[in-house]
């Protein structure tokens, strides 16, 4: 517990593009539609995790581990805000 403190505009810097990655919507958190385009949002969503998935297997040579794993984080934050959201719905 000896490291620095650091100072709040440089904590700011350093954890904004995380706050603002929470905050983006995804395509499944938009419930305004018919239930046939509500399923297909999610679903296209879904594609498109796994394909990124993919594609950080595929490439996962090509960059640095810590880079495949926060690309890697980023799909597991996507799928676990698509499970809250099938969890909430449910519940309704």
């Amino acid at each position: 517990m000896n490291e620095p403190l650091l100072d709040f505009p440089e904590h700011v810097e350093l954890t904004e593009p995380i706050r603002q990655r929470e905050l983006e919507s995804l395509a499944f958190d938009e419930d305004n539609g018919s239930l046939e385009e509500q399923i297909r949002a999610l679903m296209l969503e879904l594609e498109d995790i796994q394909e990124e998935t993919r594609s950080i297997w595929e490439f996962r040579h090509d960059y640095p581990v810590s880079e495949s794993l926060a690309a890697l984080q980023e799909q597991k934050r996507r799928l676990t805000r698509w499970t809250h959201l099938c969890v909430k719905q449910r519940k309704t």
